[in-house]
């Protein structure tokens, strides 16, 4: 005990009852314990301390019926399960499956909306539908990109 200044340190008897110290020394408050009145003293109160309190655990575990209490917590966690229809309803339903599903229909719907050519437009009429001739006056029906129908009156002179 050498090393340490106070033989009877608080806080090293209590590491030596909790068995904290190294082997060499816990030797040296060994040795110690036997020659100090006061230290004997110490881990005589310890000693009836610990004694208590295993004593205290032992009656109450063995009060403890484990099978009963194993067999509650089974039932427990069988009634907590879900069935495998719920599971699969709730993976689906879920946002891990519903989030990407929707991304991914977005980016579907982008990519086809931008690759698909629309219809090249005409500058002018596309195609002569109808015409008719009269005595009067002549009509004609054209179609165009953005009307779809022009019709166009002139007058004859005689």
């Amino acid at each position: 005990m050498s090393k340490y200044q106070n033989t009877c340190d608080s806080m090293l008897l209590s590491r030596f009852f909790d068995h904290e110290l190294e082997p060499d020394e816990q030797a040296l408050v060994r040795e110690h314990i036997k020659s100090c009145p006061s230290c004997q003293k110490m881990h005589r109160e310890h000693q009836a301390v610990s004694d208590f309190f295993i004593a205290g655990m032992d009656e109450i575990v063995s009060q403890i019926g484990f099978d009963s209490l194993e067999t509650k917590i089974l039932e427990q966690i069988r009634e907590k399960q879900i069935s495998w229809q719920d599971r699969i309803k709730l993976f689906f339903l879920s946002r891990r499956l519903i989030i990407p599903i929707a991304a991914m229909a977005a980016m579907m719907f982008v990519f086809f909306s931008l690759t698909v050519k629309s219809p090249v437009s005409v500058a002018g009429p596309s195609a002569l539908i109808t015409s008719f001739t009269g005595d009067i006056s002549s009509v004609m029906f054209l179609e165009t990109p953005e009307s779809h129908q022009t019709i166009i009156w002139f007058q004859e002179t005689f």
